[in-house]
């Protein structure tokens, strides 16, 4: 089985070469390793060319985001199977070789593999992705089942992670590629929807290094903490093109979506009333509005979610106050 793996990279230069010199160490060799460089300015390609030559195909292109990077690097490739790396990420010796046993004794109506995860720079961060989030399989080899119970419940991060797949190329391209509007969970919109054309298996073990070192910045995971307007729009997109979806209207995972979307539509509210910007909060309002929600029950639950915060704030206080250390009474000599 052909591979190519695929590293989309921005002003990474030190990080992009460790990540392929991950690749190039693999105990079974990718056929091809292309990376795209999408609008670096750190010289990131002329030192991937100078340390590795002809080695590795490397595309440069006006930075875009990810998602047109991985989809360049989906559209140059050339193996049946197409291996995602990020650029800040890397592999464990024998990641390729574990996957093409797994496919290979699963067989052709498996289209996607996926590994555990470890995090790497962070000695405080012990537990792999799927201990920290609960999927714990008996085995070592296995298959995923239902993909969409684990991906349709709200949790502070997944287990399926973009640089652990190895995924039929074909099955990429049929689908159209990662959503370039999205610069927000991409990579679970195209999980979410490739678990409805093919089968997944996974290795369970940790063979990807998770870059997690407390000084890196991640404008995007920063993003996902924030209150700013991208974080709601892009969840709401993901969410109303899910609902969009014939594997999902009318079925039984239509209600988890939808209770997704509100959930993320009352927080968007929620936000915008804070910041007392009341037109954008009546659009969201419109929203839960066509969702089925009334009027009394969008003022009760805004309400019930402006009382638990600010429970949440004075419990926090109440806790700070208990820390503050007892000074000395007063001197009654």
């Amino acid at each position: 089985m052909k591979v190519s793996a695929v590293i989309p990279t921005y002003n990474r230069r030190a990080q992009v070469l460790r990540a392929i010199e991950s690749v190039l160490a693999q105990s079974v060799p990718v056929d091809e390793i292309i990376v795209v460089d999408d609008g670096s300015t750190d010289g990131t390609a002329e030192a991937i060319r100078r340390r590795f030559g002809a080695r590795v195909s490397v595309f440069q292109q006006k930075n875009a985001g990810v998602s047109a990077a991985r989809n360049r690097g989906v559209r140059e490739a050339g193996g049946e199977w197409i291996a995602f790396l990020d650029s800040d990420d890397f592999w464990m010796p024998t990641k390729t070789e574990r996957q093409l046993e797994a496919l290979a004794a699963f067989g052709g109506e498996f289209g996607l593999c996926f590994t555990d995860m470890v995090y790497d720079g962070n000695p405080d961060l012990k537990l792999t992705i799927f201990q920290e989030t609960g999927f714990e399989p008996a085995v070592r080899v296995g298959t995923l089942e239902d993909h969409a119970k684990y991906m349709l419940v709200e949790r502070e991060r997944p287990f399926l992670f973009t640089s652990t797949f190895m995924v039929r190329h074909v099955l990429l391209k049929e689908l159209g590629g990662y959503d370039e509007a999205l610069i927000l969970g991409e990579d679970l919109d195209v999980t979410f929807q490739l678990g409805f054309r093919t089968r997944f298996c996974f290795v369970a073990e940790p063979l990807v290094r998770f870059d997690r070192t407390p000084s890196r910045t991640d404008g995007l995971c920063d993003l996902y903490a924030s209150r700013d307007d991208r974080k709601y729009e892009n969840l709401e997109r993901r969410y109303t093109k899910w609902l969009r979806m014939p594997e999902v209207a009318g079925t039984a995972h239509e209600q988890p979506v939808r209770n997704l979307l509100r959930k993320i539509c009352y927080d968007s509210a929620a936000c915008k009333i804070h910041q007392l910007r009341i037109g954008p909060a009546l659009g969201e309002v419109a929203r839960l509005r066509a969702l089925g929600d009334s009027y009394s029950l969008i003022i009760a639950t805004l309400l019930s979610h402006k009382i638990a915060k600010l429970r949440r704030r004075l419990s926090g206080l109440e806790r700070t106050d208990e820390r503050k250390p007892v000074g000395p009474g007063p001197n009654l000599a």
